[in-house]
């Protein structure tokens, strides 16, 4: 009797925690959703620095506003400047936000490749270099070079 007491009292508990769990996760995506919807329009202006290692640096800057999509230097010429905006929109927060400082990454080298990017996304300040000298920055850097379209 005593452990069918315990096992109803948990499941109330449960329940409960569950509803305040999707109450506060419903509130953090309202909050989070709205500066989105407002900053769709806003530009983005970067300068974009590729070093292949070798002594061989290209250069590039990717302009969006609305209506007015520019591409040039490195960045010119493979994919439309629109398309880019779009790409470096949807990896904004990897452009605009320090990678966690505890990350656990693979010590693996995947090269002397460096990429600086500098710039601002919807007022945000951008300032990132990737490099590949371990599996974390690897990564990061294949995300970037994949999104921007450089030509390595």
């Amino acid at each position: 009797m005593a452990r069918r007491r315990i096992l109803l009292t948990l499941g109330a508990c449960t329940g409960w925690a569950l509803a305040a769990v999707a109450a506060l996760a419903a509130c953090g995506e309202q909050e989070a959703s709205a500066p989105a919807q407002t900053s769709s329009r806003a530009s983005i202006v970067l300068a974009i620095r590729y070093d292949d290692g070798a002594g061989r640096v290209r250069s590039g800057r990717l302009r969006c506003a609305a209506g007015a999509q520019r591409a040039s230097g490195v960045l010119a010429g493979s994919v439309p400047a629109a398309r880019l905006c779009a790409r470096t929109r949807a990896i904004a927060p990897l452009l605009t936000r320090r990678p966690p400082a505890r990350r656990v990454c693979t010590q693996i080298y995947g090269g002397p490749e460096t990429l600086q990017v500098t710039g601002e996304i919807d007022g945000r300040t951008v300032d990132r270099r990737f490099a590949r000298t371990n599996g974390c920055e690897i990564a990061d850097f294949a995300r970037v070079a994949r999104a921007l379209a450089i030509r390595r």
